[in-house]
């Protein structure tokens, strides 16, 4: 199972249509962690199950999503209502309540990768505006490849190639 998590592009409406166009038919789902301040009807975010993030003012998104993908549950959220600046344990209480695989988060802008309790943790980053480490990067999202043995990670930038550095193998 792939999945593709992408986050925070703040109106940036071109690169998820260049993202779901170059990877749409890779992947057997495509998220986005909030913060997209695109409405449902626009076209940019078809295709994406996308959460309300902190400047999604007045769209109808949920706070969390939790879906099945082959063998693995998948929950996405903001972030911003998880104290995600501070710690990853609200993630994991989310995680464990949604019996959770993958935990999917933005809200802070960069890019993170983790495992705790046979769970994964990702932020994918924001595709527009990054911040910390990989600002130089200039946005990235990530595509997790998962089974019952190992998570996968490999992050992306804008201009669709993987990212040497930002791959990650962890077995369960």
């Amino acid at each position: 199972m792939k999945v593709l998590f992408v986050s925070d592009n703040h109106g940036d409406e071109a690169i998820l249509e260049q993202i779901r166009q170059t990877f749409g038919n890779q992947v057997s789902a495509l998220f986005h962690c909030g913060d997209s301040n695109l409405a449902s009807h626009q076209p940019g975010i078809q295709g994406y199950q996308t959460v309300i993030g902190n400047t999604d003012w007045g769209l109808d998104y949920p706070q969390v999503v939790t879906e099945q993908v082959d063998d693995q549950v998948v929950t996405v959220t903001h972030g911003h209502l998880y104290q995600v600046n501070m710690t990853l344990t609200p993630l994991l209480l989310l995680g464990q309540e949604t019996h959770a695989d993958i935990i999917a988060y933005g809200h802070t802008h960069q890019l993170a990768v983790t495992m705790e309790e046979q769970r994964l943790f990702i932020n994918p980053g924001s595709i527009s505006f990054p911040r910390g480490t990989y600002t130089g990067i200039g946005g990235t999202f990530a595509i997790v490849d998962a089974n019952s043995q190992r998570f996968i990670v490999q992050y992306y930038d804008r201009q669709m190639h993987a990212v040497p550095d930002l791959h990650f193998k962890f077995e369960r």
